[in-house]
Protein backbone atom coordinates (compact mmCIF):
# COMPACT_ATOMS: atom_id res chain seq x y z
CA UNK A 1 0.00 0.00 0.00
CA UNK A 2 1.53 3.70 -0.92
CA UNK A 3 1.59 6.64 1.32
CA UNK A 4 -1.24 8.12 -0.65
CA UNK A 5 -3.52 5.04 -0.17
CA UNK A 6 -3.00 4.86 3.79
CA UNK A 7 -3.19 8.73 4.05
CA UNK A 8 -6.46 8.29 2.25
CA UNK A 9 -7.47 5.49 4.13
CA UNK A 10 -6.41 6.91 7.81
CA UNK A 11 -8.51 10.10 6.51
CA UNK A 12 -12.00 7.88 6.30
CA UNK A 13 -11.96 5.95 8.84
CA UNK A 14 -11.05 9.42 10.43
CA UNK A 15 -14.56 10.58 9.47
CA UNK A 16 -16.21 7.43 10.54
CA UNK A 17 -18.30 7.93 13.43
CA UNK A 18 -19.64 4.55 14.05
CA UNK A 19 -17.13 1.77 13.03
CA UNK A 20 -18.98 -1.07 13.87
CA UNK A 21 -21.88 0.10 11.52
CA UNK A 22 -19.25 0.77 8.74
CA UNK A 23 -17.93 -2.37 8.71
CA UNK A 24 -21.21 -5.06 9.91
CA UNK A 25 -21.81 -5.86 5.95
CA UNK A 26 -18.13 -7.14 6.05
CA UNK A 27 -18.21 -9.29 9.50
CA UNK A 28 -21.41 -10.75 8.61
CA UNK A 29 -19.87 -12.28 5.43
CA UNK A 30 -16.73 -13.30 7.06
CA UNK A 31 -16.16 -17.24 8.11
CA UNK A 32 -16.71 -16.27 12.03
CA UNK A 33 -20.08 -15.45 11.00
CA UNK A 34 -22.63 -17.83 11.95
CA UNK A 35 -24.93 -16.01 8.79
CA UNK A 36 -21.83 -17.35 6.89
CA UNK A 37 -21.98 -20.68 7.84
CA UNK A 38 -26.03 -20.82 7.36
CA UNK A 39 -25.70 -18.72 3.66
CA UNK A 40 -23.10 -22.30 3.01
CA UNK A 41 -25.53 -25.02 4.58
CA UNK A 42 -25.92 -27.79 2.05
CA UNK A 43 -29.31 -27.27 0.07
CA UNK A 44 -30.90 -30.82 2.01
CA UNK A 45 -30.67 -28.50 5.10
CA UNK A 46 -32.81 -26.00 3.56
CA UNK A 47 -36.01 -28.18 4.81
CA UNK A 48 -34.78 -28.69 8.21
CA UNK A 49 -36.24 -26.46 11.57
CA UNK A 50 -33.91 -23.30 12.56
CA UNK A 51 -32.37 -24.98 15.34
CA UNK A 52 -31.27 -27.94 13.28
CA UNK A 53 -29.92 -25.17 10.97
CA UNK A 54 -27.96 -23.13 13.55
CA UNK A 55 -26.53 -26.53 14.96
CA UNK A 56 -24.98 -27.72 11.47
CA UNK A 57 -23.57 -23.94 10.96
CA UNK A 58 -22.01 -24.15 14.54
CA UNK A 59 -20.86 -27.66 13.33
CA UNK A 60 -19.56 -26.20 9.95
CA UNK A 61 -17.55 -22.93 11.53
CA UNK A 62 -15.83 -25.17 13.96
CA UNK A 63 -14.91 -27.84 11.48
CA UNK A 64 -13.44 -24.75 9.69
CA UNK A 65 -11.56 -23.66 12.17
CA UNK A 66 -10.33 -26.76 12.98
CA UNK A 67 -8.71 -27.37 9.81
CA UNK A 68 -7.27 -24.28 10.09
CA UNK A 69 -5.61 -25.19 13.57
CA UNK A 70 -4.20 -28.52 12.06
CA UNK A 71 -2.93 -26.63 9.28
CA UNK A 72 -1.37 -24.47 11.84
CA UNK A 73 0.57 -27.33 13.45
CA UNK A 74 1.46 -29.03 10.35
CA UNK A 75 3.31 -25.55 9.83
CA UNK A 76 5.00 -25.03 12.48
CA UNK A 77 6.29 -28.89 12.63
CA UNK A 78 7.70 -28.08 9.01
CA UNK A 79 9.17 -24.58 10.40
CA UNK A 80 11.13 -26.35 13.04
CA UNK A 81 11.79 -29.68 11.70
CA UNK A 82 13.65 -26.73 8.94
CA UNK A 83 11.47 -28.20 5.81
CA UNK A 84 10.32 -25.21 3.85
Amino acid sequence: MSLHHRAAALTSWAKTADRTARTEAARAKAPSGLEYWLARLDPCMDAADPETRLKAAVAARRAYYSGLAHKANVARRRKRAGVS
